[in-house]
């Protein structure tokens, strides 16, 4: 593989991880993407405990869709099938259970539907993101750096100390050998160290997002989501006066087809217990409440009921007042009020006013009188996502635990087709690999003259001539004649000499002429080592 395809891979690599986690990054910063970790049985057996499943914000949400919502705390998401609804209200209910959510929520209040599931991948990624793992990587990302400055130190300390037998010619200095950035090929040391950077800056937000709790205590405004909604009906028979034999709310009643109305009303909020009673009021001060059902207790966070109105009784009743007082009661104002006490004390009374006259009874402030919500807020202390910032970016704690697990992830895979790289770029020549991988010891001098009565040792591979000159604090002296590579060191009484492909003879290394003596095998007494 020549070294312009490797470029061009290594280029390729980089872009798309460095596009593809950017693309994460930004889409779960902006609340596009989020990732779930299932919990629980409700959605088996599509989704079961531990799977990974990502959800993506969407236009539009349709019937069959599965799709999350955040719980009444606010944090944590609910992740069901849509079964029906519109998209101010969708109906959702988890393919396992047997009843539909109490909450509907809206398209605007969806995170958003599941656009990818990965079995099992939630129990991976939190072993993969916990603390140890992270902390494991992290200390080898240090102490690989950490053992490659000290290498460095130590042979710059061992080349200050050593004689300088050398031409004129500067010698490279690179890094220490192995697989650092000085021994890849030129091509992937960029790409070397943006894969290094990348899992630099994953340990990082790893340990960030990992040294404290997922939610921290924060006060905030709670508003009650408690409710209720009435209605009402009356059976009026076959009459120019209605399109129906029935007259259902907002509409008014009148009295001539029908004296008796069905109330129903449906509560949502707290468990509790339920009385309806109708107070009736006069424009003289006149007032009076008849009680009409309960108390009836209920533990769900629903409940649903119907009191019937009896007009000539309530009429009755304002009347028997008037006469009394001898003021007019009409016209007879009723507040007809389902009182909900909750299981902690607090109480609910919705009203639905109505005006009863001998002529009709009315709704009064027409439709939006049907629906009465609590508008009432308090300060609690509630667990909020811890976020992590620099620079004015912030994410939360548990998405930046995801990103770290991804950026770690894709430093391991881009290392290792870095390193497959780095082999298939590697030179087929001996000395070019020597040069290459022990760049720190080598100097390269002109050919050199024996000194007499130096013995000359061959060594029977570089490594050996490596080690010798590591541990004498020396430096490798080389060069190329007719073909051959020369490697020697020497300290104060023994030249220890290795050259590549094995040539030993004067054949291959001829004697120069003159009064020259190189390094020639038969030049001076050699030992074998």
């Amino acid at each position: 593989m020549t070294n312009r395809l490797a470029r061009t891979l290594s280029a390729v690599l980089l872009t798309l991880v460095a596009g593809l986690l950017g693309l994460a990054a930004l889409s779960f910063g902006a609340g596009q993407l989020a990732v779930v970790v299932t919990e629980g049985v409700s959605m088996q057996p599509v989704y079961h405990e531990g799977d990974l499943v990502v959800i993506a914000k969407a236009q539009s949400y349709s019937k069959g869709d599965i799709a999350a919502y955040k719980l009444t705390n606010g944090y944590d998401v609910a992740l069901h099938r849509i079964i029906g609804g519109d998209p101010q209200h969708f109906v959702l209910q988890g393919d396992n259970n047997a009843s539909v959510d109490p909450t509907q929520p809206g398209a605007a209040d969806l995170v958003g539907r599941a656009v990818l599931h990965i079995p099992q991948a939630g129990t991976w990624l939190r072993i993969l993101t916990s603390p140890p793992v992270l902390g494991t990587i992290a200390f080898a990302l240090v102490a690989g750096g950490g053992t490659a400055a000290t290498t460095r130190k130590l042979r710059r300390k061992r080349r200050s100390t050593v004689s300088r037998h050398i031409s004129d010619r500067p010698a490279t200095r690179h890094s220490a050998a192995g697989l650092s950035a000085g021994s890849l090929p030129p091509s992937l040391r960029i790409p070397a160290a943006v894969v290094g950077l990348l899992g630099i800056m994953g340990a990082a937000l790893g340990a960030a997002a990992w040294a404290g709790p997922l939610d921290v205590p924060s006060s905030a405004e709670i508003k009650s989501g408690t409710s209720m909604t009435f209605a009402y009906t009356a059976d009026v028979g076959r009459t120019a006066a209605y399109d129906d034999t029935t007259a259902t709310s907002p509409d008014p009643i009148f009295r001539k087809l029908a004296n008796r109305v069905d109330v129903s009303f449906a509560y949502k909020g707290d468990p509790g217990t339920v009385a309806v009673t109708a107070e009736l009021t006069s424009p003289s001060g006149w007032h009076s409440t008849v009680p009409l059902s309960g108390p009836e207790s209920f533990t769900g966070n629903t409940y649903e009921g119907t009191v019937t109105l009896d007009l000539n009784a309530l009429e009755d009743k304002a009347e028997a007042a008037a006469a009394v007082t001898g003021v007019s009661a009409a016209p007879v104002s009723i507040a007809l009020t389902p009182r909900v006490t909750t299981e902690s004390g607090a109480e609910f009374k919705p009203n639905l006013p109505l005006t009863l006259t001998p002529l009709q009874l009315s709704l009064v402030g027409g439709e939006q009188a049907l629906t009465v919500t609590d508008s009432a807020t308090s300060q609690q202390t509630v667990l909020a996502p811890r976020t992590i910032g620099f620079n004015g970016w912030n994410i939360t704690a548990a998405t930046a635990r995801v990103v770290s697990a991804l950026l770690l992830f894709a430093v391991i895979v881009a290392g290792a087709v870095l390193l497959a790289l780095a082999r298939r770029t590697a030179p087929l020549d001996e000395a070019a690999g020597i040069r290459r991988r022990y760049s720190s010891l080598l100097v390269r001098v002109h050919p050199m003259t024996a000194p007499q009565g130096r013995p000359v040792i061959d060594v029977t591979g570089f490594a050996t001539l490596a080690k010798l000159a590591e541990r004498y604090g020396l430096l490798v002296l080389h060069w190329n004649r007719s073909g051959v590579e020369t490697f020697i060191v020497q300290d104060e009484s023994t030249t220890y000499r290795y050259r590549t492909g094995g040539g030993r003879s004067p054949a291959v290394d001829p004697a120069p002429a003159g009064d020259e003596t190189f390094f020639a095998d038969a030049a001076n007494p050699e030992r074998s080592a």
